[in-house]
């Protein structure tokens, strides 16, 4: 990998009613050892008093904006705001109630660096709750226990290994890639920065640290989880990327890739709603995949969440199980091994 000169990347944190995190997010991104080239936060039209959070931290600090949309234009309608007020050439889109930790962006520029072809960087993540506590590691895969660049290739065999490989909240992306790949598509609602991490990353290959640098908060009400407990809306999302993704990247979303794909979100609905979903999911699906999920769905009372999320898991992530105990179990222990929750500064 060819060093070359530091890198210059934007936070652009899209917020609506969101002031009771505003200050922990911002602070976080200020408060950096290598602090971003520019934090712009655009807010989208809140009625809380998030724009005087806002001034309070950002006016008057170097690279810092408040952008103000004049009508309420979604979470990526937001980011879009943003991007066009940004001179950087990366760019991590950072929600107003996640915030990221020490050391983020001085790895990131290190191994932006060091792979300048990269279309994204990743890391790992905590998960903490509503008070900021560390609740435990998010256990995404980990593909490499090191700093890495990820190839074109690599990257296509590691999403139909995995399907979602990447921690959203540290993704950061080379602006030119990610306008390449049409930014976001709103349609497909929470699950749209995973699609367009996919396309970057099998164009342009990715870098990758495995490192938690960020915290994303557990709550009931994220754009992720409204995505995913309505099976009907899913399974629309579901038909339209298998139908537009093979125009727009072929060689990543082939017949079997997309196969993964359905199966792998359609569980992900059955675990956020904590195996509420599984009856809507089994009419949805079919063949022995249908009857198992009707059968365990009969046959586990609702109150058994766990027991309920796991047979969903086996019935139809059979190919995710190998995987999943090694990159996800062992990956996790490794690093967890050699991390620990940062202690709290001062204020």
């Amino acid at each position: 990998m060819t060093e070359r000169a530091e890198p210059t990347i934007a936070v652009i944190v899209p917020n609506r009613n969101d002031s009771r995190y505003l200050t922990r997010c911002l602070r976080s991104v200020f408060d950096q050892p290598v602090p971003p080239d520019e934090l712009i936060v655009v807010d989208d039209q809140s009625t809380d008093d998030s724009v005087t959070v806002i001034r309070a931290l950002v006016e008057g600090r170097p690279g810092g904006a408040l952008i103000r949309n004049p009508v309420n234009l979604g979470v990526y309608g937001a980011i879009h705001e943003g991007l066009k007020h940004s001179r950087s050439e990366y760019a991590l889109f950072l929600a107003s109630n996640d915030f990221v930790l020490p050391g983020i962006f001085a790895r990131a520029k290190r191994c932006i660096a060091q792979a300048p072809g990269a279309g994204l960087w990743s890391a790992m993540a905590w998960i903490v709750d509503e008070e900021n506590r560390p609740l435990r590691m998010h256990a995404s895969p980990v593909v490499s226990l090191r700093d890495t660049f990820l190839s074109p290739q690599e990257c296509l065999e590691l999403a139909y290994r995995h399907g979602n490989w990447f921690t959203g909240a540290t993704l950061i992306y080379r602006r030119g890639p990610l306008d390449e790949a049409g930014r976001f598509d709103k349609l497909y609602m929470g699950l749209s920065d995973l699609f367009t991490a996919l396309i970057v990353a099998s164009r342009h290959g990715a870098a990758y640290s495995p490192v938690p640098l960020c915290a994303m908060r557990k709550h009931a009400d994220s754009y992720l989880t409204r995505t995913l407990i309505d099976p009907a809306q899913l399974e629309h999302i579901l038909q339209r990327l298998s139908e537009f993704g093979s125009r727009v990247e072929p060689k990543l979303f082939t017949p079997a890739f997309n196969e993964r794909t359905v199966r792998r979100l359609r569980f992900a609905s059955v675990r956020t709603s904590g195996g509420d979903t599984m009856a809507a999911i089994a009419e949805l699906s079919s063949g022995w995949v249908r009857s198992a999920l009707q059968f365990f769905d009969r046959l586990l009372p609702r109150a058994w969440r766990f027991p309920r999320v796991a047979a969903a898991f086996f019935i139809l992530r059979p190919f995710d199980v190998l995987p999943s105990l090694w990159n996800r179990v062992l990956g996790w222990i490794f690093v967890r091994s050699r991390h620990r929750w940062p202690a709290p500064r001062s204020r």
